[in-house]
């Protein structure tokens, strides 16, 4: 990676592509309920719990 210093515009939009892909990858995972304990903070479409 250091030996190519000169990135194009082309590399480095297909750099941010590929890394907004991951970041909406995890976003969905986060969103799903995929894990039986309740996450830290409430999920938006869930309605609060009483205390």
């Amino acid at each position: 990676m250091a030996a190519a210093k000169k990135q194009t515009k082309k590399d480095l939009e297909d750099k941010i592509a590929e890394l907004e892909a991951k970041l909406t990858q995890l976003s969905t995972q986060l969103e799903k309920p995929a894990e039986p304990k309740p996450a830290p903070k409430p999920a938006e479409t869930k309605p609060a719990e009483p205390k």
